[in-house]
């Protein structure tokens, strides 16, 4: 006995959403995005919307924090988002995978975004909207970028700052010709994983 025409077309959206899955999984970018304390949760959705444009493995939200899901419009069913308690077990994950940190403040160590040479495999960490990064955070960092500024307001929202940094590292792969699918998109299927 065969299936609905219903079912049958249900089916496929299936199969047709678990191969782009497999296809955007397969295209990750070895970054991370991390917030330290976030205290407004639309922030935190932002960035895991933007988390998810770039194809970062990974956002990281250091501190017991809500955010809200709308507004990363589904960003977050593909996204992978990892809740840590604080410093240490933060410090702790980056040197487990392997990342360096680069915190994302204002602080007399800061290089400017513009004149930053990125480490490999960065974890782009930005601070509570009110407070900042602590200083252990900044200690241990191996960059810290400043956003330069001409207003009156000293500092970015999170989500923009976040945003800022992600799109300057990965331009500054593809000027260098080390960024793959420079035009965007997913990962091409090789031909023998195409049904």
């Amino acid at each position: 006995m065969g299936i609905s025409k219903g079912e049958y077309s249900h089916q496929r959206r299936l199969a047709r959403r678990a191969r782009r899955l497999e296809e955007y999984r397969r295209g990750l970018r070895p970054i991370a995005v991390a917030g330290w304390e976030t205290s407004k949760e639309h922030n935190v959705g932002t960035l895991v919307r933007t988390a998810h444009a770039v194809a970062a493995q990974e956002v990281i939200l250091v501190g017991e924090r809500e955010w809200n899901v709308e507004a990363a419009k589904t960003a977050e069913l593909y996204t992978e988002v990892i809740f840590l308690p604080d410093e240490d077990a933060f410090l702790e994950h980056v040197r487990a995978r392997g990342m360096s940190l680069v915190a994302v403040e204002l602080d007399p160590r800061s290089v400017s975004l513009f004149e930053a040479e990125y480490p490999e495999r960065p974890c782009f960490l930005l601070g509570a909207e009110r407070n900042g990064l602590p200083v252990r955070l900044l200690d241990a960092a191996d960059l810290i970028v400043q956003i330069p500024q001409w207003g009156l307001v000293p500092c970015l929202n999170l989500a923009v700052a976040g945003s800022i940094v992600a799109y300057d590292y990965l331009g500054k792969l593809s000027r260098t010709g080390h960024l793959d699918r420079p035009q965007g998109g997913l990962v091409t299927p090789e031909p023998s994983e195409i049904p």
